[in-house]
C-alpha cells in the first residue's frame, strides 16, 4: 500500500511540475527574431497558390498546401524551417476579390467550438469547410513523425490570423497532437475571434501560447466590437512606428494582480478624419513585417516584460495602473 501511495505521490508531483513549466513557457516573451519567419510566411501565403509554387520558395522547405472551395477561397501553407527547428502553418488572410472571404468576415454570429466556447461563425466555417482542420492536422502529424522535436507555429494575417488562433485551440483543446505537444500561435492584425468563455478556455490550456501582434491603429483588431460579446485571446504585443517602441500586455486585459491591461490611451482609435487612413494602412502585412525587422535590428524597442500594475509605497495600486471592469469589457 505504501509503495502504491508513493507512486501516486510521485505521479501527482510530476504532473504538477509539468503544468508549472508549461504555464511559465506560455507566459514568457519571445525575442523579436522568433516573429520574423511567421511574419514572412503570413505574406508568402498571399503570394503562392499551389504546392508547386510553394516548392520554389527559398526561405522555407515546402511541406503541404491545402485549400478549400471551388476557387481556393481558403488557402494554407505548411513549411519547414531548419533554422528555427519549426513546422509553420500559415493561413492566408482576406482576399477582397473573393466573395466567400467577405461573407465569412461579416458573419459575426457565434457558434459553439468543440465545447471550448462560442466563436465567430464565419471564421469557424472557413476552418471546418471540407474538413480543412483535419487535413492540416494529418499533415502536421506526418511531419512530426519525421521531426518530433520541431516546434509547431501557427500564423496568419487578418482573417488568416483568426483561423490560426482557432486551429490552435482545436489542436490543443481537443488533444489532437498529444497532451504534451506545445503549440504557438503568432497572429498579425487579428480581429476578435470569440466570446469570454472561449478566452477562459484558451487561458486554461497550458501548452497553447498566443502572441498577438497589433500595429498601432489597425482598425481590424478592434472588430467585431466587444459589445457583441467578443474578446481577444492571448497576449497582446502593440508596436508603434511613431515612438519606435513596443509594449506587451498580459492576456490584453491583465491578470488583475501583477500585470495591467491595455488602457484607452494605447488602445483607443483617434476619431479624426486625418487619421482614418492610418486605420487601414496600419493593417498592412508589409507594416507588420517592417515592425518585426526593425525590432530584430534593434531600431525599434521590443518588450522585455509585460506592462505591470504601478504600485505606491503603501502597497496599493496607483491610478496609472488601474483598469476598471468597464474598461476590461471595452478593451478585451
Amino acid at each position: 500500500v505504501r509503495t502504491d501511495m508513493m507512486k501516486v505521490t510521485v505521479s501527482l508531483f510530476c504532473g504538477l511540475l509539468v503544468g508549472l513549466v508549461a504555464a511559465e513557457w506560455k507566459d514568457n516573451i519571445p525575442p523579436a527574431k522568433d516573429f520574423l519567419e511567421p511574419a514572412l510566411l503570413s505574406k508568402l501565403v498571399f503570394e503562392v497558390n499551389s504546392f508547386e509554387e510553394l516548392e520554389k520558395v527559398d526561405d522555407f522547405e515546402a511541406v503541404a498546401f491545402e485549400e478549400t472551395g471551388s476557387n481556393g477561397e481558403t488557402e494554407v501553407a505548411i513549411v519547414r524551417s531548419h533554422r528555427s527547428r519549426s513546422i509553420l502553418v500559415g493561413f492566408r488572410g482576406t482576399n477582397v476579390e473573393e466573395l466567400a472571404d467577405i461573407a465569412a468576415n461579416v458573419n459575426a454570429l457565434q457558434s459553439d467550438f468543440f465545447g471550448l466556447g462560442r466563436v465567430h461563425r464565419g471564421f469557424r466555417g472557413k476552418l471546418l469547410e471540407d474538413d480543412l482542420h483535419i487535413k492540416l492536422k494529418d499533415d502536421l502529424l506526418a511531419e512530426l513523425q519525421e521531426y518530433p522535436d520541431y516546434e509547431v507555429i501557427l500564423t496568419g494575417h487578418s482573417q488568416g490570423a483568426a483561423l490560426a488562433t482557432l486551429f490552435g485551440a482545436w489542436l490543443v483543446g481537443t488533444d489532437q497532437l498529444g497532451e504534451q505537444r506545445r503549440v504557438t500561435a503568432i497572429p498579425f492584425g487579428s480581429p476578435r475571434v470569440a466570446s469570454p468563455d472561449f478566452k477562459d478556455s484558451i487561458r486554461s490550456l497550458s501548452n497553447y501560447a498566443i502572441y498577438r501582434i497589433v500595429n498601432e491603429e489597425d482598425i481590424v483588431c478592434r472588430l467585431p466590437g466587444s459589445f457583441l460579446n467578443y474578446r481577444h485571446v492571448g497576449h497582446l504585443f502593440m508596436v508603434d512606428f511613431e515612438t519606435l517602441d513596443s509594449k506587451a500586455f498580459f492576456e490584453q486585459t491583465g491578470d488583475g494582480k501583477k500585470f495591467r491591461g491595455v488602457n484607452g490611451e494605447d488602445w483607443d482609435l483617434t476619431i479624426d478624419w486625418r487619421d482614418l487612413g492610418d486605420w487601414v494602412v496600419d493593417h498592412s502585412i508589409g507594416d507588420y513585417i517592417a515592425a518585426v525587422e526593425l525590432s530584430v535590428e534593434g531600431e525599434m524597442g521590443w518588450p522585455r516584460g509585460f506592462e505591470s500594475v504601478v504600485t505606491n509605497c503603501a502597497g496599493g495600486s496607483s491610478g496609472a495602473g488601474r483598469v476598471t471592469r468597464e474598461e476590461l469589457v471595452f478593451l478585451g
